[in-house]
């Protein structure tokens, strides 16, 4: 199983990656407790392996953030129980070859953990802490940089004038920093943070951050996986929310739709059924990239002249003519 690199090419023919999430904690908003045991954590990764998964995204720290979901949010904890919940899962994925994102915006924990092997550091602070920056650019390892405001509070207040065009200069700040600290900027990816500082609505559009982003010529990972927005936008018909346990739905279809923008990675709990949304939604975008534009849709003649009829004493009026209602393929490639 190779490294996840930032510089790798991505084509059309390329799946998007996923990542598998595998939390340590106890108090993650989907999965908290359950894999809070080394053994247990090691098995959920080679399951996700087996799926798919092409790295695992390991977390000591629960990032839920504060807001009408989660009340109050994460609780915060120290290095050292961070260290002593991730490091052990680090060095026995290691030990298997599997490659490991570490989950973290800690400095001493982003450095312990490249130490034992990981290959990546996923901060969802957006590269907040200088030393965190300093110790990737001394490992030369992958980083991954979240956008958030603040605590990444989840309200419906947050306010953005363009929240596309915010966002990516939010980024292309955060990427700039982060070079000014020695990160090779040919291994930062960028992830828009749907469900961090954003409303249900404003998280759903940052799926198309996948198209926004670009411009900034870092790769996009994207982490829509069981998030509050898919309960807020698509309740059940009764009207209740459903649970993190029970959005598989939404995860597939904001996958779906950023594999079709040309997303690069998809951070995700249910590896299995993604990975089969984004192969399926993947072959439909080659298919559309290849897909000649279609042709306008010709002028309908002109009908002809009816000759005047005589009037008989009733009146049957002529044929009308009916122009055909031409619907064209719609050409994605644009998109693409």
């Amino acid at each position: 199983m190779g490294a996840p690199s930032a510089t790798d090419s991505h084509c059309v023919e390329n799946p998007p990656a996923i990542w598998g999430v595998l939390n340590v904690t106890p108090d993650s908003f989907s999965d908290g407790g359950e894999h809070t045991d080394v053994a247990a954590a090691v098995d959920r990764a080679e399951e996700m392996v087996a799926q798919g998964a092409q790295v695992i995204d390991v977390g000591g720290e629960s990032t839920r953030p504060p807001g009408p979901d989660y009340g109050r949010g994460f609780e915060p904890v120290g290095d050292d129980e961070e260290l002593k919940r991730v490091i052990p899962v680090v060095q026995a994925l290691v030990r298997r070859g599997i490659p490991v994102s570490i989950d973290t915006t800690k400095a001493t924990v982003a450095r312990k953990a490249l130490d034992e092997g990981a290959q990546v550091v996923n901060d969802v602070s957006g590269g907040e802490s200088s030393e965190l920056l300093k110790v990737v650019a001394r490992h030369g390892s992958e980083l991954v940089l979240m956008h958030r405001r603040g605590s990444g509070a989840t309200t419906t207040s947050e306010q953005y004038q363009d929240i596309q065009t915010e966002v990516a200069a939010e980024l292309a700040c955060a990427v700039t920093r982060a070079g000014e600290h020695g990160v090779d900027p040919g291994r930062i990816w960028l992830d828009p943070g749907m469900g961090f500082s954003k409303s249900p609505e404003q998280t759903a559009a940052m799926v198309l951050a996948v198209k926004s982003l670009q411009p900034l010529g870092c790769p996009v990972l994207l982490g829509p996986s069981r998030k509050s927005f898919i309960a807020a936008l698509a309740p059940h018909p009764n009207g209740i929310k459903p649970g993190p346990q029970h959005r598989l739905g939404g995860t597939c279809a904001a996958a779906t739709v950023a594999t079709l923008l040309g997303v690069q990675a998809l951070r995700v709990h249910d590896v299995a059924e993604v990975r089969q949304a984004v192969w399926l939604a993947q072959h439909y975008r080659a298919l559309l990239v290849t897909m000649p534009a279609a042709a306008p849709a010709a002028a309908p003649a002109a009908a002809p002249v009816a000759a005047p009829v005589p009037s008989t004493g009733s009146h049957r009026p002529p044929t009308a003519s009916h122009p055909s209602f031409h619907l064209g393929n719609s050409d994605l490639s644009g998109t693409m």
